[in-house]
């Protein structure tokens, strides 16, 4: 009988114990510091009027950034124009190019 008791409690106080840990009634911020909102890097943008026979390499090679890679680049053409996500460039399509970064944050 005695062993259940002494079991029963320590159940209760570690069940207290990782209660408060986790779910907290002392509060996080007073550990860390204040929180910045995270700001998602803005983009340069701008806008090309397209000829025939041109691809988005050769678009994208015509305005060079030399702080991004081509794939960040080509990543950030898509999110501007997803309606070309599937399809060839045809004349007098107009189209916006990322030219550099403003921000440099990273959202986790």
């Amino acid at each position: 009988m005695r062993t259940i008791v002494i079991a029963a409690i320590l159940f209760l106080i570690f069940h207290i114990v990782r209660v408060d840990l986790f779910d907290g009634t002392i509060p996080l911020a007073a550990f860390f510091g204040e929180d910045t909102p995270c700001v998602e890097p803005k983009i340069q943008v701008i806008q090309v009027t397209t000829i025939q026979g041109d691809t988005i390499e050769t678009l994208l090679s015509m305005y060079p950034d030399p702080e991004s890679t081509f794939v960040e680049r080509l990543s950030a053409f898509y999110s501007l124009n997803p309606h070309l996500q599937n399809q060839e460039l045809i004349g007098g399509l107009i189209i916006k190019l990322p030219v550099t970064k403003l921000a440099n944050t990273v959202c986790d």
